[in-house]
């Protein structure tokens, strides 16, 4: 015989049902600002205070109406440049319209830095996403680097390519780093404080070995769910308990940040991993 839900019961049950629906979706939903300051013997004095603000892995997602609130935010920091490190789009669900909005709307705000990402490389239609992120302005880097200058000062900013647009495979099997060594570092001015964008964290050591100063990375989500004091779960390229997967991490002279992102691709939820934007500070060091 079926018993019943009796009254009481089937209130804590369906409110418990609407406090799960709206965890969730506070997940997925509510971005954070995570502010970090990069201090530097290397940085000229008059980009000291410069600010620099990190987009990363937006995969098409819409925040509320028209991205209004997230350009807000982006705003609020008030940086010097913005800087996208990758998958700007989703290949599952392409749209390019979605993404190049964003654009318009971030466009007044500063100066903006482009990578591209696996995804960008997986939908076999960069080409048209590139030139009409040219079209708007956006400086897309393809392995390539060029000089920001401020008052006669300099730093330089150093673009690479996706591993991904290297192979036919979507698996997550293909990383090379001979690709990325092969492709990227003709840039030996060690002089300049030099600053990478890629989308790749797990490629850490290589960026240090190239004595990389600030290297901006994104594609691991955060480890979709990050469990108290235990850390992210899975990411891509890097499976199940990942080194690098959000933060700053700090090697000889070389700082990585890794932005957890913004919108989900496969695992379509975050937990305890709300959808982030970096925003960097620069310092210069006091010999």
């Amino acid at each position: 015989m079926i018993k019943k839900f009796s009254s009481k019961k089937y209130i804590i049950f369906v409110s418990i049902i609407i406090l799960l629906v709206c965890f969730l979706y506070f997940q997925n939903n509510s971005i954070v600002i995570s502010k970090y300051n990069v201090e530097s013997s290397k940085l000229p004095k008059d980009f000291n205070n410069f600010k620099i603000v990190q987009i990363s892995d937006l995969h098409n997602k819409v925040f509320y109406k028209d991205n209004n609130i997230l350009v807000k935010k982006i705003k609020s920091q008030k940086p010097d440049i913005i800087v996208i490190t990758g998958d700007l789009v989703d290949r599952r669900k392409y749209n390019e319209e979605n993404a190049l909005s964003f654009i318009d709307k971030i466009s007044p705000i500063a100066p903006i830095y482009y990578v591209n990402g696996n995804h960008e490389a997986w939908s076999g239609k960069f080409e048209s996403l590139e030139k009409k992120l040219k079209d708007k302005g956006v400086i897309v880097l393809r392995n390539e680097s060029l000089y920001y200058e401020k008052d006669k000062e300099k730093l330089l900013i150093i673009g690479v390519d996706d591993p991904a647009f290297n192979t036919t495979s979507h698996s997550e099997d293909y990383m090379n780093e001979g690709i990325m060594k092969k492709e990227l570092f003709n840039v030996n001015n060690k002089d300049s404080f030099r600053i990478l964008l890629s989308h790749r964290p797990e490629l850490f050591e290589l960026y240090v070995h190239n004595n990389i100063d600030l290297a901006f990375t994104g594609h691991a989500h955060g480890g979709q769910v990050i469990l108290p004091f235990i850390g992210g779960i899975v990411s891509p390229n890097q499976g199940f308990w990942p080194k690098y997967y959000k933060g700053m991490y700090e090697k000889n002279n070389t700082v990585m940040v890794v932005s957890r992102g913004l919108g989900n691709s496969i695992i379509p939820q975050r937990i305890f991993n709300r959808p982030e934007i970096v925003s960097v500070t620069l310092e210069t060091a006091q010999n």
